[in-house]
């Protein structure tokens, strides 16, 4: 699953998130900064159970199905 941190947060907020999954998740989660956004990246559906409640504040979910265009 992909969030997209909110504008105006940082890598201090990053750093908050990374701790948090690596205490109380299963830590498996990488961030990538794309054209100015950054991103959190969860594989495990436990991790983004966490996102989901405990930074909802911060991160927005992404919808990042692609279509083939037919």
């Amino acid at each position: 699953m992909k969030f997209l941190l909110h504008q105006g947060l940082g890598y201090s907020t990053i750093h908050q998130i990374g701790d948090y999954l690596r205490s109380h998740g299963t830590g498996h989660h990488w961030i990538e900064r794309y054209r100015g956004d950054i991103f959190v990246f969860v594989s495990d559906e436990a991790d983004e159970v966490i996102l989901r409640k405990e930074f909802s504040g911060f991160l927005d979910a992404v919808d990042d199905t692609e279509t083939d265009g037919t």
